[in-house]
């Protein structure tokens, strides 16, 4: 199969990734608010699974497109993990932008280009790894302990991963992601936008980033079964206004 078809069956896996999230989040925002625990832990971790699935073919659109040398692909998808395939396709797109050696990445970069790289590297180590670290665990059915890679023990920091999803996160972890997504492709499609953009995208990215740090998704799902409630008490009254007229009309 040639890249151009290549690139679009990844955009329509894309597509269809996008909004299986939606569906999927969108119902385990109702379990939250109906309280369903048992419901809440596992949307969220189809959630989990769905959003690195997609992070993936990500990947897969950016480095099949035109813009993207085949032999820059090539050596992109000689790498082992996810994680190491980004990395790689951010260092080939600096190494073309930059007219740098790739073996001289980032080492050869100007100081400005280099804390472009620094930034957007460290997104990957930090954010991108996890969460195709939790992935592999829910890929090879392992929802509620993970285990080792020889699978003849526990991991707990694994398991303790799995065990502090949450949809609030995932959704923000989406947003933030989406943001380093269009730094990458304006560092390989475009000779003046990804400078230009750059701090655009950086801040909403940070924003993202900080709200996960500092936010309390527990506080977030309380809010959603509260106004579920509200919206449960309000309908009932409603109801229950409804029927007393019916009975007013009828006498």
């Amino acid at each position: 199969m040639d890249r151009q078809r290549r690139n679009s069956a990844h955009r329509r896996n894309l597509d269809a990734l996008e909004t299986a999230f939606e569906v999927t989040s969108r119902s385990c925002k109702e379990a939250i608010r109906r309280g369903n625990s048992h419901e809440v832990d596992s949307l969220t971790k189809a959630s989990a699974l769905i959003l690195a699935a997609t992070l993936e073919d990500r990947l897969m659109v950016l480095v099949t497109s035109l813009y993207f040398p085949q032999d820059a692909e090539k050596r992109v998808m000689s790498e082992r993990s996810i994680a190491q395939k980004w990395q790689r396709a951010v260092d080939e797109a600096f190494s073309a932008r930059y007219g740098v050696p790739l073996r001289s990445i980032p080492a050869r970069l100007d100081f400005t280009a280099q804390a472009y790289h620094k930034g957007i590297s460290g997104v990957l180590d930090e954010w991108i790894s996890p969460l195709f670290s939790v992935r592999n665990s829910l890929a090879h059915g392992q929802w509620v302990v993970a285990f080792n890679e020889n699978r003849d023990a526990v991991n707990n920091d694994k398991t303790k991963n799995l065990k502090n999803l949450n949809l609030w996160r995932l959704r923000l972890l989406k947003n933030m992601l989406g943001h380093l997504e269009r730094l990458v492709f304006d560092l390989m499609v475009t000779q003046y936008a990804f400078e230009r953009d750059f701090d655009t995208h950086w801040s909403g990215l940070e924003a993202a980033r900080r709200r996960i740090e500092n936010g309390k998704p527990a506080d977030w799902e309380q809010l959603l079964r509260r106004r579920h409630q509200r919206g449960k008490w309000h309908y009932e009254m409603n109801a229950a206004r409804n029927v007393r007229n019916r009975q007013a009309k009828t006498t």
